[in-house]
């Protein structure tokens, strides 16, 4: 059971790596002394669910760096995002459900050694309910650590995760579809930014004309668990989002990887899979899971670098052996 599905991982990546060569080749261009050199690029990093119960929990609790042994691919890269599927903190109610995570609480020291900002819009930012969202909000901003993805209200969920580099103003945007409504934040409560496929248009439309970025990528929880590909509206509702100004569309949930297409020049990573989480008796024998890097030029033209990631008995991700 262990080895196909890990072949299947690894010649798929293969092809993809081949797939967007011309894109990345497009980075690169003739100095006048005819030498190829590296033009201005902006890369932008997203790994999956980053679960610090369980097993990953214990290493952090240790004292261990649970990222550590993949500390090579966040070199060169401009911004790192995860979607941090777990509360932070000690507040609120556990609710009734069966898979509930609380972080260990040395959690954001090592998050914030390697990720800009975490989105907080999935199905386990709020297994302690709206003042567990609260109390995880309390300690983000104490470590000053940005979020996404989630908020107060409603309209602080829906705020993009802003950043600027290499002249660029880049906007993030996070949103949940598992159990949407019931997670979702309201006008006066804590909770999630729901997927709703006219607000995350209006969203990104909003990044592009009124906050004038550049780079306007959403970050979804979105799919079905364990499945290999998309269902078909979420290849309907990606290809909208970019002609509503994607730069990208990247997705997590499914805890494996699936499907990648490229549509107008723009790629769509529908699950990137686990980068951090425990495993479970009915979990396949071995998480694998890729970390994406969105390459953009300074002529606009958007590459994608794969590298994949293989989780350890603890939960922890190394680099895989293949790669």
């Amino acid at each position: 059971m262990r080895s196909p599905f890990r072949a299947r991982i690894v010649l798929f990546v293969s092809v993809l790596l081949v797939g967007v060569a011309p894109n990345l080749r497009a980075m690169f261009d003739e100095g006048e002394d005819g030498e190829t050199k590296k033009a201005a690029t902006t890369r932008i990093l997203f790994v999956g669910d980053v679960m610090l119960d369980g097993g990953p929990g214990n290493v952090v609790a240790s004292g261990k760096d649970p990222f550590e042994h993949t500390s090579e691919l966040f070199q060169d890269v401009d911004l790192a995002i995860a979607n941090l599927e777990c509360v932070i903190g000690r507040g609120g109610e556990q609710r009734l459900k069966p898979y509930v995570f609380r972080g260990a609480s040395d959690s954001p020291r090592f998050l914030k050694k390697y990720f800009h900002a975490v989105g907080l819009a999935n199905n386990h930012s709020m297994d302690f309910g709206p003042e567990g969202m609260e109390a995880m909000l309390d300690v983000l901003e104490k470590e000053e650590l940005p979020y996404f993805g989630a908020g107060r209200n409603l309209k602080q969920a829906n705020k993009p995760f802003l950043f600027e580099c290499n002249g660029l103003k880049i906007a993030i945007l996070a949103f949940n579809e598992f159990y949407a409504e019931e997670y979702a934040a309201t006008k006066e409560t804590a909770g999630n930014s729901p997927l709703i496929e006219k607000v995350v248009t209006r969203e990104i439309k909003r990044a592009k004309a009124e906050m004038e970025c550049d780079i306007v990528i959403p970050f979804l929880h979105w799919g079905e668990e364990l499945m290999p590909e998309p269902r078909p509206d979420q290849r309907e509702m990606a290809r909208k989002w970019i002609d509503a100004g994607a730069t990208a569309v990247i997705g997590a949930h499914p805890h494996i990887t699936q499907t990648i297409e490229t549509y107008r020049g723009a790629p769509i990573v529908y699950s990137l899979g686990n980068f951090a989480f425990d495993y479970f008796p009915v979990d396949p024998p071995e998480w694998t899971g890729w970390v994406a890097i969105v390459v953009v030029d300074e002529s606009g033209k958007t590459g994608l670098e794969i590298r994949s990631v293989t989780l350890d008995p603890s939960g922890c991700p190394r680099i895989s052996a293949t790669e």
